[in-house]
């Protein structure tokens, strides 16, 4: 074990770190108790159009059977319903697989103002909202940076059922202490294996050597490195073997061209919270940047505070979430007229940045940054598909990064397309998302594991009109959930 005060700094910079990520997007869920009927045969879900994650055309005339929790096979429609089959009609509805938000942290910290102690996390409330996510079509979470042993905790309760919400990957404590030896770095590293995290997170204060000695013992141990970086710039981070790249830019000084860099480091010395980041993106020339390796990218770029995430419907089954984020400082707090007018201005150009990664062919995936203040649980994966729109994103390139790009950043051969030996997590909607990507709002029934957990984000009054009507296998199905 290190020394008492080398793991206490390492927590006050993990408490510290939650808490400086710039501007959200937001959402809400009540528990579930819906369930596709019990049964030994197979079920069929037919009459479906089918968008498998990796985007391009939909599949019809075939019918999707689910086994035991998984994709048994995708069939001609034509062919004979199994005698033993229960079958639900997806009234010419589309099927995709269930969402993948690739930065949902899994455990909320609570707003207590004017305190300097570390934050106090609420697992009650973490997980009632865990489980509002379910409703919003997300099936699959990956929380990068978590304190290491109340972190790994609900990831374990949600894989093992105990608690419902989507299945999680979690990494272990984020790291960012600069003043921590290589020795120390690695130590640290080590001492999360018995949590059995599935990342280990290197964070914005660390130097490039010592985000390469985290990344080499990672490595070691068999752990991908996610790289909330600023201090070193991601193309370092790339050189020393981070394996994927945490929000749209890294607001690093060595990202920006020569001449441009004084005048940043000025505006880091003067003005204060996120303001300097306004100068950084004015500052930025992403036509400079090459950033040819793969990383992971969770879209950050809604307007400050004026965003419909404040006024929006969806935080209203917590309400302690609202309470927290109106007396609580947010990132925007203190902006002048003047600060919003420039980002205004700024703002386009970190959405042609994201479109230009697109477009060179990185590696893009989509996240929320859960937890933080504005980002409503479960709406905020939704608002970040449109913008990525805004940005110029293509529905089958967003669906893509929702779908077989997030599977394969998360190495897992087992969620985010609709193929046979995959999880049958999957949602129904009742409109086409790649005509209007606002389409994946629409949804009429959320399944996980092969059984259907929500019918949308009504929550528990949504449960209460007809559930999905199932037949038995007898070549034919019964009415199921009509496009809304």
């Amino acid at each position: 074990m290190p020394p008492p005060s080398l793991r206490s700094r390492s927590r006050r910079t993990a408490a510290l770190a939650l808490s400086l990520f710039l501007l959200v997007t937001g959402s809400a869920r009540a528990q579930t108790d819906a369930a596709a009927p019990g049964g030994e045969g197979p079920l069929v879900i037919e009459h479906v159009k089918v968008l498998r994650g990796w985007g391009g055309s939909a599949l019809t005339g075939v019918r999707v059977i689910v086994q035991d929790g998984n994709i048994a096979r995708l069939e001609p429609s034509t062919a004979p319903v199994p005698s033993d089959a229960r079958v639900i009609n997806g009234a010419g509805g589309y099927l995709l697989p269930g969402f993948i938000d690739m930065h949902a942290h899994l455990l909320f910290p609570r707003c207590a103002p004017g305190s300097n102690g570390p934050p106090r996390f609420d697992r009650p409330l973490s997980e009632r909202v865990l489980s509002r996510l379910l409703d919003f079509g997300i099936t699959t979470v990956r929380s990068p940076a978590t304190p290491t042993l109340e972190g790994l905790a609900p990831r374990d309760a949600l894989n093992a059922g105990r608690v419902p919400g989507p299945d999680a990957v979690a990494s272990a404590e984020l790291i960012n202490d600069p003043s921590l030896s290589d020795v120390q770095l690695r130590q640290l590293v080590r001492e999360s294996l018995p949590s059995r995290p599935d990342a280990i997170k290197a964070y914005a204060r660390l130097r490039p050597e010592q985000v390469a000695v985290v990344a080499d013992e990672a490595h070691r141990h068999g752990l991908p490195v996610i790289g909330h970086l600023q201090r070193t710039s991601w193309a370092e981070g790339v050189r020393l073997g981070v394996d994927h790249l945490a929000h749209a830019v890294d607001w690093s000084v060595n990202s920006l061209p020569p001449p441009a860099r004084p005048l940043y480091e000025k505006a880091l010395r003067t003005r204060a919270g996120f303001r300097s980041r306004i100068d950084w993106l004015e500052l930025f020339a992403p036509d400079t940047e090459e950033m040819q390796q793969r990383v992971a990218y969770e879209g950050k770029f809604s307007p400050p505070t004026e965003g419909k995430a404040r006024r929006h419907p969806s935080p209203r089954p917590f309400p302690e979430l609202r309470r927290d984020w109106e007396r609580c400082a947010d990132a925007t707090a203190g902006w002048t007229a003047d600060d919003y007018r420039r980002w205004r201005a700024a703002r386009p150009k970190l959405l042609r940045w994201v479109k230009q990664m697109s477009d060179g062919g990185v590696l893009l995936v989509s996240g929320t940054d859960l937890t933080n203040e504005w980002v409503i649980p479960g709406e905020g994966l939704h608002q970040e598909f449109e913008l990525l729109a805004e940005a110029g994103l293509s529905p089958d390139v967003i669906l893509r990064m929702t779908g077989a790009h997030a599977a394969e950043a998360l190495r897992r051969t087992d969620v985010g397309v609709i193929e046979a030996g995959r999880r049958a997590d999957l949602v129904l909607l009742s409109a086409d998302p790649r005509q209007d990507i606002r389409n994946t709002r629409r949804i009429v029934w959320v399944m996980q594991n092969g059984k259907i957990v929500s019918r949308g984000p009504g929550g528990r009054e949504s449960l209460r009109g007809p559930r999905p009507r199932v037949s038995r296998g007898s070549g034919s199905t019964s009415d199921g959930p009509r496009p809304r």
